[in-house]
């Protein structure tokens, strides 16, 4: 019933009212956060109008949805402890609590535990590549009821607890994130990664983690080949072959699982994102794969393709394709469970390309 070491006795706010700086940190896929209208992330931040005031004393004081709060916090804004132990909070960490109904996303907890549970820890495992935006599967996801990863020197460290997972490393290089979180160097989360994502889902990560359009960090496909080759571990050998099937400018898993699917049929290695220019507007398109000298584009259509204003788009984008003397492509995720029709399509394209160039 007491806070953790450390805490102060005058009664807080939640940590996530704590006024951290927005940021511009990149989560396109698991994990994503809303955005504000100036384009940034709050980071479980609770809204001014609902949050405790300076003092977080107030008794019957509204409860900040998507915040964490400790235990004693909870109680001095006169939560009982019948009413804690009920379904109205979940525990997301030892000692801390937050709105069963509105939970706190991993962001949100990620930055309480470096604060209160286990200062000096970095994020690592899922819970890093999570936060780095990496095409986790669902069932890995924070949301999903995956536990935090952190890594702690293992002079420091202690046990796990509710939905916390401590790995006893010394040694490992970690960085701070604009939003001030430490994780892990993201090749040691990809190590990470290759002892439980398939070699496809790990190709994909490398992918993701090499993509031109990240804002933030990045690692381009060729810094992790080489970091790889000095890793020593387990699963290091799983990395080093996806790392070779990884490249740059890849924007998508379904890009990835495409284009290897290509290659394992024995067709060449597609260029990925190539830029075609509308020469009317200038508007520039992007082409997920293509082979350029057939005029062949290969378009992967997932379920925002079938939003009536995306949809016009693509309708557009091919009409400039073909404008241009391009055969387009386009493939589902039907086709990726049954491909046979697609393969057999593209083949004829390219046995008719002669005759389109002519």
């Amino acid at each position: 019933g007491t806070a953790p070491p450390g805490h102060r006795s005058s009664p807080a706010p939640p940590l996530p009212g704590t006024a951290p700086p927005q940021h511009r940190i990149v989560h396109r896929r698991a994990g994503a956060l809303p955005a504000t209208r100036a384009g940034t992330y709050r980071l479980g931040m609770p809204s001014p109008a609902r949050s405790p005031g300076p003092s977080g004393s107030r008794r019957g004081a509204a409860i900040a949805p998507r915040a964490v709060y400790t235990r004693a916090q909870l109680l001095r804004l006169g939560v009982s402890e019948r009413r804690l132990a009920s379904n109205e909070f979940s525990r997301v960490l030892p000692g801390c609590h937050t709105l069963t109904s509105d939970p706190a996303p991993l962001l949100a907890v990620a930055r309480a535990a470096q604060t209160w549970v286990v200062p000096g820890a970095a994020l690592s495992h899922i819970s890093a590549a999570e936060v780095l935006g990496l095409p986790l599967p669902y069932r890995l996801t924070w949301a999903e009821g995956a536990p935090l990863h952190v890594d702690l020197d293992p002079s420091r460290r202690r046990s796990g607890g509710v939905r916390l997972v401590t790995h006893a490393r010394q040694s490992r290089r970690r960085i701070t994130l604009p939003n001030r979180l430490v994780i892990a160097d993201p090749v040691d989360v990809l190590l990470d990664l290759a002892g439980l994502l398939p070699h496809d889902d790990l190709v994909a990560c490398i992918d993701a983690l090499g993509s031109l359009r990240r804002r933030d960090i990045r690692v381009p496909v060729e810094s992790v080949r080489i970091a790889a080759q000095g890793r020593r571990g387990r699963y290091v050998r799983s990395l080093r072959r996806a790392a070779q099937e990884a490249r740059d400018a890849v924007d998508s898993p379904r890009e990835t699982s495409t284009r290897l699917l290509l290659l394992r049929r024995g067709f060449p290695e597609p260029e990925t994102n190539r830029p075609v220019a509308d020469p009317a507007t200038g508007v520039q398109y992007f082409l997920d794969l293509s082979y350029p000298h057939w005029r062949i584009a290969i378009e992967y259509d997932g379920k925002d393709h079938f939003d009536p204003v995306r949809a016009r788009r693509d309708r557009h984008k091919d009409e400039v394709l073909h404008d241009q003397g391009w055969s387009v492509l386009r493939i589902t995720s039907h086709d990726h469970r049954d491909p046979r029709n697609f393969l057999a399509r593209l083949r004829a394209k390219i046995h008719d390309a002669p005759r389109r160039a002519a």
